[in-house]
């Protein structure tokens, strides 16, 4: 998966162990990944011990990063083959990595708005736990309810972009489009 064209000769070359010491990912994991293919350039002695250069510790990391954004195993192996056959894959990578991409930021969008209820409802029960009460709540003024909160709980009373398949990440997004096209 190397990308890069610059010489690892230099530099000595590490064993799976410590690869693994040194990036924290097992040393069943990384056989997998060699086994797998994901790691061709990593090589073996006359005894079959597997040796890992600088280069091949960023493709372990780039491996661990595509593999958050939940890509698949084939997905990688895709993108593998395709760094190995050169340039005229570049536009099946982009195309990989911007549909990636997009999920994983609609993705955080959607944390976002949980971390956000989340925060509210921690203010909530803290306010109330401070006042041996939830029903605080009743009787405070709109001003006295710190303006994030407000806001946060304002969103979270339009239950309709639920119901209708419309979540607050969505409407951010076509807003987001709409400001970017003008």
């Amino acid at each position: 998966m190397k990308e890069t064209t610059r010489k690892d000769s230099a530099v000595k070359p590490m064993t799976i162990k410590e690869v693994s010491k040194r990036t924290g990912i097992s040393v069943y994991t990384l056989r997998y990944y060699a086994r797998e293919g994901l790691l061709p350039s990593v090589e073996r002695d006359k005894n079959g011990v597997r040796y890992f250069t600088e280069a091949d510790l960023e493709s372990v990391y780039i491996i661990e990063c595509l593999k958050n954004c939940d890509m698949s195993i084939q997905e990688i192996k895709d993108f593998t083959r395709w760094t190995m056959e050169g340039d005229s894959t570049i536009d099946q990578r982009l195309a990989l990595f911007q549909d990636k991409y997009n999920v994983l930021q609609e993705k955080m969008w959607k944390m976002q708005e949980t971390l956000e209820a989340l925060q509210y409802k921690v203010w909530f029960y803290h306010t109330a736990k401070q006042a041996g009460t939830v029903a605080v709540h009743d009787k405070m003024k709109p001003e006295d309810v710190p303006e994030k909160m407000r806001q946060i709980r304002d969103r979270m009373k339009h239950v309709e972009r639920l119901t209708k398949g419309k979540p607050l990440w969505e409407k951010a997004t076509r807003q987001k489009e709409r400001s970017d096209t003008k």
